[in-house]
């Protein structure tokens, strides 16, 4: 137990954080945590985000997400394992040029699923929020890509099914900047 602490003692003196696993509502709150006491410190000259995430809740991935634009500090991500989902708009989040991924990432884009149950009222008003989150989605890559348009995203990386990706395409759709070989 002492030895996992003191490795956690030394990833926060090097600013680091480690997003791994699903992300969910208190994978949120570490992450918007540790960026926040960051930022406050002025201590570090940047975050290193390691990303390595299947996804997860949308209202969680964008509360990491506002919480990056928000930090004074510059975050940079470093993708590994898998970098999937809701855990692929984390990492474009970084910062541009420093975004870097591991030459044996997996990558995966899709549009995100939902399940809802209720009555008529609650189907439609959940609705609106389905559209409201697709719309959020689009803008996100549309700002963090080099992708400059809805039918090219929707053609490219964004389509109905899974699209896996290589580091190189990641690389070239500018959704990453470097692969760490």
């Amino acid at each position: 137990m002492e030895e996992k602490k003191n490795e956690k003692n030394s990833l926060d003196e090097q600013g680091v954080i480690f997003l791994s696993g699903p992300i969910n509502q208190a994978t949120a709150d570490h992450i918007c945590q540790k960026i926040i006491e960051f930022s406050i410190s002025g201590k570090k000259e940047y975050i290193q985000l390691i990303v390595n995430s299947p996804g997860g809740e949308l209202s969680a991935g964008f509360a990491i997400i506002d919480i990056m634009a928000w930090s004074s500090v510059p975050i940079y991500t470093t993708g590994i394992g898998m970098v999937a989902s809701m855990g692929l708009l984390i990492f474009m989040s970084g910062q541009k040029g420093r975004r870097v991924i591991t030459n044996n990432t997996s990558l995966l884009s899709h549009r995100f699923w939902s399940l809802q149950i209720g009555n008529h009222s609650q189907l439609l008003a959940q609705r609106k929020q389905q559209d409201i989150e697709h719309q959020r989605i689009l803008n996100h890559y549309l700002k963090h890509t080099n992708i400059k348009s809805i039918p090219e995203l929707e053609s490219s990386i964004l389509r109905d099914v899974d699209t896996w990706l290589t580091p190189e395409e990641a690389v070239q759709y500018g959704i990453a900047d470097i692969i760490e070989k």
